[in-house]
């Protein structure tokens, strides 16, 4: 259950998420889906105070949405840049494969970070979304089994 959901004002959770933003450098939105074609998903917010897109992950558990984000926003408070293309398989056990494509309209998914980070008038907020997937290992090169 969400916290406002669950009772908390609008204006109690927008401080609690600027407050681990101020600790932290960045926190985690997710968003419950509602089926297969509106997936839940988790968000960064607060990569952008270090002029890093936020980045997205569809994903059906916030646990795991928010374990695929953190060492990327790590790795960002730690000076590294991401981009769109870049794998980034070495943040992953393998066999998992993980990259970057390019989200080109981070209005309509990342309202918070939305909220907070971008101006009346601005575009939004850049935004790449992370794509995970388990490498096969019994695939071979030509694609048979």
């Amino acid at each position: 259950m969400c916290d406002v959901c669950g009772g908390i004002t609008a204006q109690e959770y927008a401080d609690s998420i600027e407050a681990r933003i101020r600790t932290y450098g960045w926190t985690v939105q997710y968003v419950e889906g509602d089926g297969e074609r509106n997936p839940g998903f988790g968000y960064t917010i607060g990569l952008t105070q270090y002029d890093h897109p936020e980045i997205i992950v569809f994903d059906p558990g916030s646990d795991s949405a928010y374990l695929s984000l953190e060492p990327l926003a790590w790795a960002v408070l730690a000076g590294d840049s991401f981009g769109e293309g870049d794998d980034l398989s070495e943040f992953f056990p393998p066999p998992d494969r993980a990259e970057l494509l390019s989200f080109p309209d981070s209005a309509t998914h990342l309202f918070t970070a939305n909220t907070i980070f971008r101006d009346v008038g601005d575009p939004p907020v850049p935004a790449l979304q992370l794509v995970r997937t388990a490498r096969n290992p019994f695939r071979t090169a030509s694609g048979g089994r």
